[in-house]
């Protein structure tokens, strides 16, 4: 699978953005970062089959279909072809439009490293970010 990992200048927290990369790289995925203001970035959404945001500040929690809907308006997935997932990182969880948005999929009390090593762990239950889902008959 092919992730953009999309950066927030304004935060400077290039740690977690890298735990999040690390984590989806080493389970076989294509992961690019990258700002919004990137030359490429337009293509490369396009290539991508998951948008990944971090948000990170006190009014990180998503509302309404409406936040959605202003990411998809932000990064042009109107006229995308084919259908982006949105994991959306911010203070209070990990939401997705995989299933009805704003679905919050995981709670967090605080987003730090700490809380995204339990994502991931949980996340590994469910090969949620695997590539390689291999099944052994025996």
């Amino acid at each position: 699978m092919k992730y953009i990992i999309i950066e927030n200048k304004e935060q400077h927290d290039d740690e977690l953005h890298d735990d999040i990369a690390d984590f989806l790289w080493n389970r076989g995925n294509e992961v690019f970062i990258r700002n919004n203001t990137a030359i490429d970035f337009q293509n490369i959404i396009k290539y991508c089959n998951y948008i990944v945001l971090l948000i990170q500040n006190s009014s990180s929690e998503l509302h309404s279909e409406r936040d959605l809907k202003g990411f998809i308006r932000f990064f042009e997935l109107e006229n995308c072809q084919n259908k982006k997932t949105i994991f959306v990182f911010s203070n209070n969880g990990v939401y997705s439009n995989a299933i009805p948005f704003p679905h919050k999929i995981f709670h967090f009390e605080q987003l730090n490293k700490n809380e995204l090593i339990h994502f991931f762990s949980w996340s590994n239950k469910f090969n949620l970010f695997n590539t390689n889902k291999e099944t052994t008959n025996q």
